[in-house]
């Protein structure tokens, strides 16, 4: 066992011995709830802005709905900003909930997004730290605080004024570019929203406020919703509303389901048990907490967590489930099939998703890829949005059911609308061949890129395919070569194969690299990938006894970073 897992199987022991009841506990304790509301539309040297004031106007108001005490700013200049945002932060105490928000310029330069004040006297990238406010920044100093969870919404990817074409705004390393990047963060209990996918832009819309603060607007004061359920469903409204041209996106370490308007006798905090912090499904409608990989549960963590949890809950399905998660990663197929029947009985989706993949690999039960994709259905007509992508897919590949392009459509499209990464890739190749609809290669680039944009490694790998034979876009090696990097280091094995290739031969402003060529041939041969194996011979054959041993301590380097 590795120190990674040891070191996590500690911390859940500890929980366990501390924590008192293993199941997600209910917190009737009251919560203070504040809110920082910042909107910037009349700024004095960038272009004004439609309807951001608007935008800040009517969240403020369905904050203050849901019991929020609301600071709203407008049209402020960086004094200002900084102002509130220290004022604000000395009035967190322990176990707040505190909500961020900012519609205005927001601007991306070299990896880093800025908040823009109406006062920037900005003239090129280069001036932004100076006139502008990080918004990592921002978020490392209010989850320094001892706010119990971070909600930080950013409207703000509508106009870049300095994607205009001209050079001299783009001329510093990275330069200015269209949306605004990923935000990462490093401590539990922070959700960052985007009103757009990282990289995209979002749209002003016809009417007084924007499409993605309207939306969430209307999910904010629906009772009985936890704050993810309500970002999920904004996000359904913008892309219905936009026409699949934008499509909102959440990064979110919350270990608690926070409801921001109760029903009646409910709790506005339900805790993540050890179960669902060793377990939980990333696309279980019932989920509290982060999510689990199923590559990365591990169930001699997640096992005796479940067991606990089912022990003291019998009636909870939701740990059952999870259970039956962890004990087809560990191949005890006909103890999760079993508890998957009973969950089923209840009318648990996660059930029926767990149930389709034991049908799908035969473990526990005899493999029947067509039932797979009766549980699949059930589950996706449903709305469990990993299994429309997985019926989606097996109508495209014509696994367990009739090949059929245009139901893959349906079904891919409807998870896309949800944000599942993988759905955007497989949207992205019926409009590359012309599956079940005309060949749009501006289309196929527009589903690879936002499926990069959210992490997808196969959309990486397409759309680094795409550049480096110069179809639908300027043929570019380098930006070819960067994709399938970063494909690589999530796991791609087609990036591992074409980055030996790319070192191996050489390309258009690449120089040939025996060394790294090697690197990446031994990576795919370890996948079985013989044609790797192959070439990996004939360059070691030229490795100097120095060089080799550099390789292996190299490849000994990935292989801990892979595997802890």
């Amino acid at each position: 066992m590795t120190f990674v897992k040891l070191l996590m199987l500690s911390i859940l022991t500890l929980v366990f011995a501390l924590a008192g009841p293993l199941a997600a506990a209910e917190s009737d304790k009251a919560v203070r709830k504040l809110a920082l509301v910042i909107g910037n539309k009349s700024y004095e040297k960038l272009p004004a802005l439609k309807n951001s004031v608007a935008d800040a106007e009517l969240i403020s108001g369905a904050l203050r709905q849901v019991g929020f005490d609301v600071t709203l700013l407008t049209n402020a200049d960086k004094t200002a900003m900084g102002r509130a945002m220290v004022d604000f932060r000395n009035r967190i105490q322990p176990d707040d909930i505190i909500v961020i928000y900012f519609a205005g310029h927001g601007i991306q330069a070299n990896e880093e997004n800025y908040l823009v004040p109406v006062d920037a006297a900005l003239s090129s990238v280069e001036d932004l730290p100076w006139f502008a406010i990080a918004a990592n920044e921002v978020v490392r100093q209010f989850e320094a605080s001892q706010a119990g969870s971070l909600i930080f919404i950013l409207d703000a990817c509508r106009d870049n004024p300095f994607w205009s074409g001209q050079a001299k705004t783009r001329s510093a390393a990275g330069g200015a570019t269209r949306g605004l990047a990923r935000i990462a963060s490093n401590k539990t209990g922070t959700l960052i929203a985007f009103s757009t996918s990282p990289g995209a832009v979002a749209q002003d819309g016809s009417g007084v406020n924007s499409p993605y603060t309207e939306a969430l607007a209307e999910t904010l004061v629906e009772p009985g919703q936890s704050i993810e359920t309500v970002f999920k469903r904004a996000r359904v409204k913008v892309v219905k509303a936009t026409e699949g041209k934008q499509l909102p996106w959440e990064n979110s370490s919350l270990i608690t389901d926070i409801v921001l308007q109760p029903r009646a006798g409910e709790p506005t905090i339900i805790e993540a048990s050890p179960c669902d912090l060793a377990a939980a499904h990333p696309s279980d409608p019932e989920r509290i907490g982060p999510s689990v990989d199923y590559a990365n549960l591990d169930p001699n963590i997640a096992i005796p967590a479940c067991e606990a949890a089912v022990k003291q809950d019998p009636s909870n399905m939701r740990f059952k489930t999870l259970l039956a998660r962890a004990l087809d990663k560990a191949g005890r197929g006909e103890e999760a099939r079993d508890l998957n029947e009973i969950a089923m009985k209840a009318g648990s989706l996660a059930a029926y998703h767990n149930m389709g993949n034991l049908y799908r690999k035969g473990l526990g039960v005899e493999k029947d890829i067509s039932k797979a994709f009766e549980l699949y259905l059930y589950a996706a007509e449903r709305g469990h949005v990993e299994d429309m992508s997985n019926v989606g897919f097996m109508y495209m590949q014509g696994q367990g059911v009739k090949q059929d392009y245009a139901l893959a459509m349906k079904w891919l499209s409807a998870a896309a609308d949800e944000n599942w990464s993988s759905a955007l890739d497989k949207i992205g190749l019926l409009y590359l061949k012309g599956l079940g609809t005309k060949a749009d290669i501006a289309r196929a680039i527009d589903y690879f890129q936002r499926g990069t944009n959210v992490g997808d490694r196969s959309s990486m790998v397409n759309l680094a395919t795409l550049y480096m034979k110069g179809t639908g876009v300027k043929k570019d090696n380098v930006v070819a070569r960067d994709l399938f990097s970063r494909a690589a280091r999530l796991g791609a094995v087609a990036a591992y194969i074409n980055l030996g290739n790319i070192y191996a031969e050489g390309k258009s402003g690449i120089k040939a690299d025996p060394m790294e060529a090697a690197f990446w041939y031994t990576l795919a041969s370890r996948e079985g990938r013989e044609e790797a194996l192959a070439q990996l011979k004939g360059i070691l054959s030229g490795l100097s006894e120095d060089d080799r041993q550099q390789l292996d301590e190299r490849l000994d380097d990935w292989s801990r970073q892979k595997f802890g």
